[in-house]
């Protein structure tokens, strides 16, 4: 009886090692991403502002964990377009940071600011990592961007 439940223990030991896998993440720049994302066709809405992920006003707290990063937002102000890409050391930080974004600085598109699709864009944002790297899309087609960014990544 003993026996068998050493076997037992070493076999769920090696079916466990089995089934977890570690997820690889390429390291790639943030520009490579930029670059993929940065299109008509994913951000119809020109002009975009291009600003470095370190002089973004919502990452005053945490730019010391940014590695590397980008903000891409509409240049027309009634109009919601933000993709944001950060490599950082403290993912859980710069999560944070978006979200107390998202809550103060959103929320009049949310509120309806802009029109119907600007409210859905707030609504169906997407707040995510992999790996290191942290994004937040606020946009109608958040997760054909969100694609894009995972493939860059992957």
């Amino acid at each position: 009886m003993k026996k068998l439940l050493i076997l037992f223990s070493v076999l769920l030991s090696i079916g466990l090692t089995g089934c977890t896998s570690k997820s690889e993440v390429k390291d790639v720049s943030v520009e490579d991403i930029k670059k993929a994302v940065n299109t008509e066709t994913l951000l119809p809405i020109t002009p975009v502002s291009d600003t470095d992920a370190k002089e973004f006003y919502a990452f005053e707290n945490v730019k010391d964990n940014i590695k590397e990063g980008f903000v891409l937002q509409a240049m027309i102000n009634i109009k919601l377009q933000d993709v944001i890409v950060v490599k950082t050391d403290d993912v859980e930080k710069v999560k944070s940071a978006i979200e107390d974004y998202k809550e103060n600085s959103l929320r009049s598109f949310a509120d309806g600011y802009g029109g119907d699709e600007n409210a859905k864009a707030v609504s169906n944002s997407i707040l995510g990592n992999k790996g290191d790297y942290v994004y937040f899309i606020a946009t109608s087609n958040a997760k054909d961007i969100e694609a894009k960014i995972l493939e860059s990544i992957k």
